[in-house]
């Protein structure tokens, strides 16, 4: 689980859950945890601060991986 301040790697994916539309670095902002309306167990999802664009988008964990700052 992420936490607000972890410098990641985000990977977006394609309508079908193909992943490499777009990646890049950022910076998680918010945390979310809701129920969800599918499944019987919460879904939690990061908003992230992209680097590359210069805005804000949403990501489930599957989508993000910790970046170690060297």
């Amino acid at each position: 689980m992420f936490r607000c301040g972890n410098y990641v790697n985000w990977m977006e994916e394609f309508a079908d859950g193909i992943a490499g539309k777009d990646y890049g670095d950022g910076i998680i902002i918010d945390v979310q945890t809701y129920q969800s309306p599918w499944y019987n167990n919460e879904v939690t999802t990061y908003k992230v601060f992209r680097n590359k664009h210069k805005d804000f988008y949403w990501f489930e964990e599957r989508q993000l991986k910790l970046k170690e700052i060297q």
